[in-house]
């Protein structure tokens, strides 16, 4: 019985850490997999770790990150043990208000606390950055730090600094050497602690950061457009083996020093502590000097995930000598919240069609010297002077697309043409949607015949009732995740956008993107100026480069969607002119709409979305 008792325990705990490593192991193995999806195994490489080194931009995000963690960690504990000393020592109510106080930081919501922080900022107009993430980790790490300490300040012999007092020590000296030593092993498990919260922060981070300063979290997400790069796997699989390598080291030593005495281990400590400290110290003094001897000329560059050939950012620079710190964000939303926090110094920022509508409206956009950007005449006329920018003031467009379905054709026999295949019940759990608001409600109005900018109360109740009835149908509402697993065959069929198709199909030739005769969403992305930029002339020089056509040829190549530049167009081979995925026919083109700012309106569509995700 106790046999049986012991085995099941191991089974238990075996599955436990099997369910708890499971998704690091996966991480490791497809870390080594030829190809960019985790979708299939198409062999075994090592060519992830080797383009890791040549990363720039992920190193440049692992440095400050380690940096940040660093210097936080280091600030917070010496505050921290400071704090917890004065707090121990302190009596009354003032005690628990203060401990009370501190525990409202650890519990409060990341993103309460990065939108306060962000706030604060913005009112003492400090610009956003380096110092502004900084000063969020140190934030948001002494509470940590302070509950780490001060259990070891409870367990000290009574009355033990009265009695160094009481002998002639001095209070600087009964610090130092009776006080730190007794909760040292607390002021290190604090450190430790916040050296953690800060490199796994990503919440906060992104709330306070600015243009030039990404760390790995804000680096990953911003990647997620397009897919986790697996230069990402081959890093987390290295900082995972180095992080169990130093946990076997460190628990090899003990179980070999525990004959030697706590003086001894003390004093490693104390090395161990000091050593943390220099590197701090040498590093923040290498980039102190490396920003203070700078005088190159910057631009800052806000754009989506993965959406330029980086090349090109190479070519520039060396072009023209000027610097470019080149950011990431997923949504419109979020660049626009960035934005209207003021306190940025982006020169550039890519918006969508609607979005620059509206921030026009708000006057969050220069207009453009066209003068400096000789190379706009290669822009197809077609693609100027369109709804979100009349009168061609404030714009370049940089990419165009469709909104469209994805199918694979080994799981789907019926013609795909219509959005109504989406409503068909023979593909009950096989169909994946947006989890988007206005996209998914555009597909449901386009095939109803109604315009996907519509404010007609009546019209949209109507598209939301439709979407309820196809909801059993749905096997997912998704957004990023749908290219893995369609290029996997995990579905028959999804909505998507046509850069995304572009790329599912090359991964899987399968797959086949359609824009159904109903008509669809025709978006744009543009190139603007945020309102306030400090390099308005270099900004202007950075966009008439990408509209050098061999540049606009090279830059659509890389991101696969649509170019409106005519010139570039021809030069690209006579398959991908030919590529209805990516230039649609005319005649379909005709009933595509381009979406528009809805003002106050677009309520309707925000609690028609929120009926049909609760219904």
């Amino acid at each position: 019985m106790k046999r049986l008792e012991s085995i099941s325990s191991k089974v238990y705990t075996f599955l436990i850490f099997l369910f708890l490593y499971a998704p690091i192991l996966a991480l490791l193995v497809f870390s080594f997999n030829d190809s960019k999806s985790m979708a299939s195994w198409q062999g075994f490489t090592f060519k992830w770790y080797i383009e890791l080194l040549h990363n720039d931009k992920i190193l440049r995000a692992l440095y400050n990150t380690i940096l940040i963690a660093l210097s936080s960690a280091t600030i917070a504990t010496i505050i921290g043990t400071i704090a917890a000393i004065g707090i121990f020592n302190m009596k009354g109510k003032l005690k628990n208000i203060l401990l009370n106080i501190n525990y409202l930081p650890v519990l409060n919501p990341d993103i309460v606390t990065g939108i306060a922080l962000m706030s604060l900022f913005v009112f003492f107009s400090l610009t956003f950055g380096y110092k502004t993430m900084l000063l969020a980790h140190i934030t948001f790490n002494i509470p940590y730090v302070i509950l780490s300490v001060l259990p070891k300040l409870k367990q000290m012999p009574v009355n033990i600094t009265d009695a160094a007092l009481d002998l002639g020590a001095t209070p600087s000296y009964t610090l130092r050497k009776i006080i730190i030593p007794q909760i040292q092993p607390g002021i290190l498990a604090g450190f430790l602690m916040a050296f953690t919260m800060s490199i796994d922060d990503f919440v906060i981070s992104f709330f306070t950061t600015g243009s030039g300063v990404s760390n790995l979290s804000i680096e990953i997400f911003s990647m997620a457009r397009r897919g986790i790069k697996p230069e990402i796997n081959a890093l987390s699989t290295l900082m995972f083996i180095t992080v169990l390598s130093l946990l076997l080291l460190v628990n090899k030593k003990e179980l070999t020093s525990e004959k030697k005495t706590k003086k001894v281990s003390n004093k490693n400590n104390n090395r161990a502590l000091a050593f943390a400290l220099a590197i701090v110290v040498l590093v923040s003094t290498l980039v102190f000097v490396g920003k203070s001897n700078s005088t190159t000329k910057t631009l800052n560059v806000f754009n989506v995930g993965d959406y330029i050939d980086r090349d090109l950012l190479d070519k520039f620079e060396q072009e023209t000598g000027i610097k470019v710190n080149y950011e990431e964000y997923d949504t419109n939303e979020i660049m626009y919240q960035k934005l209207k926090g003021g306190n940025s110094d982006y020169d550039i920022v890519v918006p969508s069609d609607y979005m620059l509508e509206k921030m026009i409206k708000e006057d969050m956009v220069e207009k453009l010297n066209f003068d400096n950007l000789p190379n706009y005449e290669y822009i197809d006329e077609d693609y100027k002077g369109l709804s979100y920018d009349p009168n061609n003031e404030y714009s370049v467009p940089y990419m165009w697309g469709t909104v469209g379905i994805i199918y694979n054709t080994t799981m789907v026999d019926d013609p795909v043409d219509s959005w109504n295949i989406l409503w068909n019940p023979k593909y009950t759990k096989e169909i994946m949607m947006f989890d988007s608001i206005r996209d998914t409600l555009a597909i449901s109005l386009k095939r109803l015949g109604y315009s996907l900018n519509s404010t007609n109360p009546q019209e949209i109740a109507k598209a939301k009732d439709e979407l309820i009835k196809q909801k059993p149908l749905v096997k997912a509402y998704v957004v990023d995740e749908v290219k893995d697993r369609m290029i996997g065959g995990e579905a028959a069929l999804a909505t998507v956008w046509s850069g995304d198709a572009i790329y599912m199909m090359e991964e899987n030739p399968d797959l086949a993107y359609v824009v159904p005769n109903e008509g669809s969403n025709k978006w744009f992305d543009t190139m603007v100026i945020p309102k306030g930029s400090k390099h308005k002339e270099e900004a202007e020089a950075f966009i008439n480069f990408l509209l050098d056509p061999e540049n606009a040829k090279q830059n659509v190549e890389y991101i696969g969607y649509s170019t409106p530049n005519a010139a570039a167009y021809e030069l690209l081979d006579e398959e991908t002119q030919e590529d209805e995925a990516a230039y649609p026919p005319e005649d379909i083109l005709d009933k595509c709409e381009v979406f528009i700012d809805l003002g106050d309106k677009i309520k309707l569509y925000d609690d028609a979305w929120l009926e049909i995700k609760s219904n």
